[in-house]
């Protein structure tokens, strides 16, 4: 492994803005890194199905002994925003921004792993069975690029997906099944200043609702969360529409059945006591998975860490990621810890150390994979 390579094209992933939907660029400039480890390439129209610009794209090493089981690696190359204009601040141990954007790390770091992990493939030092490597779309608003993956492209038996901001040596074995809710609350509209009382608050509706909920940390599996409210014209109008958007998660598919049927339940009920009317929907956004402690997978991983001199640890995530679609096709998925901090906002940032190890990682995991995957 070529430590200054490695972080010379994390800097450069990180300088290539790559919002969900929009990630054509950094897809040209893996792609061309592959092609140059003689790796083949195939991509699917994923973005077809969400109004995306680009798909996913899988990148195949020719020449692993075919005797051996497919393994998969897997990234996303999105990002949320804010990511435009980034400024890059680097003390030679720690990679951050100037705190106006986010990094990117989320994925990235995963992304140039992968990329190191082919050129060190490419000099085939050791044995090992064939690799694909997975750079998927569109993760961050709901996993849709995986969701609309042609899963043709893969062959592959189990995955690894490098995805979490744990410590590089976590091992995310379970996730949670989470269900999205969306509430669209109608009252009735009314000058607010000359006849306030011939109007049907829909705001007033939808706070009653929000204000009667079991929100937050429900028990030790569950959560749950409003996040969005949009309502109302303007201050001397009795709002019409109030669309309120929120989500539970939960290991457990009971519970997680129960709190949305709860939440339900509170925007009718204060619709129907205020006079109003209440249209509520829901869509699955992804199903747990629990990957056993000795599967082949977590076993691999496991020693892999130890191979390093990393001390490996199995954990659970209460996000949801691209494991959680692989688990539901079939495909055992687990998460590894690539140790950045801070996802998702401004104060983002991965020690140089941690972007090494978790390269380290992947490369020792490909060289000892015949000895669990065989």
């Amino acid at each position: 492994m070529n430590r200054q390579r490695l972080l010379r094209t994390f800097m450069d992933l990180l300088k290539i803005e790559s919002p969900s939907g929009r990630e054509g660029r950094i897809s040209r400039y893996i792609a061309s890194i592959l092609r140059d480890c003689g790796f083949s390439i195939r991509k699917d129209k994923a973005g077809e199905g969400f109004g995306g610009k680009c798909g996913n794209m899988v990148g195949t090493q020719r020449g692993g002994d075919t005797s051996l089981p497919t393994l998969i690696f897997v990234s996303h190359v999105d990002t949320v925003v804010p990511n435009k204009g980034l400024e890059i601040v680097f003390d030679g141990k720690t990679i951050k921004t100037d705190g106006m954007t986010i990094l990117g790390a989320d994925d990235k770091a995963g992304v140039a792993v992968m990329c190191e992990l082919a050129r060190v493939l490419s000099q085939r030092w050791f044995r090992h069975g064939p690799v694909e490597l997975l750079f998927s779309v569109a993760e961050e608003p709901g996993l849709l690029g995986l969701k609309n993956l042609d899963f043709s492209m893969l062959s592959g038996e189990s995955a690894l997906v490098l995805d979490s901001h744990t410590r590089v040596g976590s091992i995310v074995t379970s996730a949670p099944s989470a269900v999205a809710i969306t509430a669209t609350v109608r009252g009735k509209a009314a000058h607010a200043g000359i006849e306030p009382e011939k109007g049907v608050s829909s705001i007033v509706i939808a706070s009653a609702a929000i204000a009667s909920m079991r929100i937050g940390r429900i028990d030790e599996e569950s959560t749950a969360n409003i996040g969005v409210i949009k309502g109302g014209k303007a201050t001397n109008i009795v709002p019409q529409e109030t669309v309120v958007k929120g989500e539970a998660r939960s290991f457990s598919e009971k519970k997680l059945q129960r709190q949305i049927a709860h939440m339900k339940e509170q925007f009718t009920k204060h619709a129907k006591s205020r006079g109003g009317k209440v249209k509520i929907e829901t869509s699955r956004e992804f199903t747990t998975f629990a990957i056993e402690r000795q599967d082949p997978i977590v076993r691999l991983a496991a020693a892999a860490a130890r191979g390093i001199g990393r001390r490996p640890s199995l954990l659970k995530s209460c996000g949801g990621s691209d494991a959680n679609v692989l688990n539901q096709k079939g495909i055992p998925s687990v998460i590894l810890g690539m140790g950045y901090k801070n996802p998702h906002t401004e104060r983002e940032f991965i020690r140089v150390a941690s972007l090494y190890a978790a390269a380290e990682w992947a490369v020792e995991i490909v060289r000892q994979s015949p000895r669990f995957l065989a």
